[in-house]
Parts: C-alpha cells; sequence; structure tokens
C-alpha cells in the first residue's frame, strides 16, 4: 500500500460506495414490477471506476458481479470516445459477458464529473421472459442460443 494514501479516507470513500451500491439496489427492488427481481432478488448492482474495474456491490445476488468486468471492458472497447452524460447502455450478450444468459440484462450509465468520465453505475437482472421457444425463455430442448430468447441488439 502506498504511504501517501491516508487509511481514513479510503475507508470513508469504501462505506460510501458501498453505500451507494446498495442504495441502487434498493431502489431497483422497490420500483420492480417482476416478481423475480423484487421477491426473488434476482439482480446485482455495483459501481465501477472509470476502466470498469468493480469499486462496490450491493448487498444481492454475488453470482452475477463476476460478469461484470467482461461486460464493462466490453462496453469500454465499443464506445470509447463516443460515450456522453445522459448514455444509457442496456445489453445482454453471454458471449461478451462471461457466460451470464440472455435473460440476465445489463442496463450500465457512465457518470461524469466536470465532463469527465469518472466512473459507472452498472445493474444486471434476470427478467423472466425474453422470448425463446418456451415461456420463461429457459428451455431444456434448447439447442442453440437464439431459442433461448433475444439478444438486446437485435
Amino acid at each position: 500500500m502506498r504511504s501517501d494514501l491516508d487509511p481514513i479516507l479510503l475507508e470513508v470513500l469504501r462505506n460510501a460506495f458501498e453505500s451507494a451500491a446498495d442504495q441502487m439496489a434498493l431502489i431497483l427492488m422497490r420500483t420492480a414490477h417482476s416478481p423475480i427481481v423484487r421477491d426473488a432478488m434476482d439482480f446485482s448492482t455495483a459501481l465501477c471506476d472509470a476502466a470498469g474495474q468493480n469499486l462496490a456491490q450491493g448487498l444481492t445476488t454475488p453470482m452475477h458481479l463476476g460478469s461484470f468486468y467482461d461486460a464493462m471492458r466490453h462496453l469500454i472497447g465499443q464506445y470509447q470516445g463516443r460515450i456522453a452524460p445522459g448514455d444509457v447502455f442496456i445489453g445482454n450478450d453471454p458471449y461478451l459477458a462471461s457466460g451470464q444468459h440472455l435473460p440476465d440484462i445489463y442496463v450500465i450509465q457512465p457518470v461524469f464529473h466536470a465532463q469527465r468520465l469518472c466512473g459507472w453505475a452498472a445493474t444486471i437482472a434476470h427478467h423472466v421472459d425474453v422470448g425463446g421457444l418456451v415461456p420463461g425463455s429457459n428451455s431444456l430442448a434448447a439447442v442453440e442460443i437464439h431459442q433461448e430468447g433475444c439478444d438486446c441488439r437485435s
């Protein structure tokens, strides 16, 4: 650890980031119409730095959080230089996000301060039905990805 870092300031910032990620989770849960989000809490929230590294995660489903790094890396790589305040990115490509499946949809918003990208607010939530062979999108008979549902990019 660098000697010029103030451990008290670091702890204050850590708690502030975690509190913000928890508040994101509470707002998402309280405003959700979907019972899988509202009741089963099958979603996750995170704050990331400008490079897409996870700074804090909300108190929800931690298994999603491993996919944030790859999703952020691909998003930043695809839109580098074209990201502006007010943008919101929505995606569900499991090949670009560590193998999540199509019903897990990301909603990611860049965070700016003084016109400079300084971080990201990210969520991922399981949606009950995004198309596919059967209601609920998860068919045991599916043999290719498009039978599971619809890619947000389509």
